[in-house]
């Protein structure tokens, strides 16, 4: 019976061993996938940094005089400023209206001094970068620094067209106070 016994502990002592080993081994399996899935929600959260960009030109005094009127380009400039200080989910999510605001902006364009194919060229290429954002929602793999850059050039682009619009009035302006028939009177007279 003793040897019996010995044989039963040995056994028990044996079967012990391995199952704890195989605990150890379960539970370091799951800290490797724990390290992993924490790694992963690092990797997503740099997806909700929020990252400073660039301001846009704004409008001169002229400018805003003359667009203070115009409730589509409001709205686009007020949302716009939205994207100074953003994260590249929050440009993501934004992307859709973004859009919206930007075929407003192309369907309310009634004054005759901005229908000027520069400024034309400019919406369309805002529109068009817009819409690239938009497209970046349906890449699962997209990166912040990607979105960040597309967010940078939708930014150029609107200070390009806002660069544009005061080009426009300040000429108009400039032109207006110019008589330039007086100024050819003058020129004749001189040379005569």
């Amino acid at each position: 019976m003793n040897k019996k016994c010995i044989f039963v502990f040995l056994f028990l002592y044996i079967m012990i061993r391995q199952i704890s080993f195989f605990f150890i081994i379960i539970s370091l399996l799951s800290c490797k996938k724990t390290i992993q899935t924490s790694y992963k929600e690092q990797k997503k959260t740099g997806m909700n940094l929020p990252v400073t960009h660039k301001k846009f030109k704004d409008f001169s005094e002229l400018s805003k005089n003359k667009m203070a009127e115009w409730k589509e380009y409001n709205e686009l400039n007020e949302f716009m400023q939205r994207f100074y200080n953003i994260s590249p989910n929050d440009a993501l999510n934004m992307a859709s209206e973004l859009n919206g605001l930007i075929k407003n902006l192309i369907n309310s364009t009634k004054n005759e001094d901005l229908q000027k194919s520069a400024l034309i060229a400019r919406v369309n290429v805002l529109q068009n970068e817009a819409l690239r954002l938009k497209d970046m929602t349906l890449i699962p793999a997209i990166k912040p620094k990607e979105v960040n850059s597309q967010v940078d050039k939708i930014l150029l682009i609107f200070s390009s067209y806002n660069e544009k619009v005061n080009t426009i009035f300040s000429k108009k302006k400039f032109d207006e106070e110019i008589d330039l028939e007086l100024l050819f009177k003058d020129i004749d007279s001189i040379s005569q």
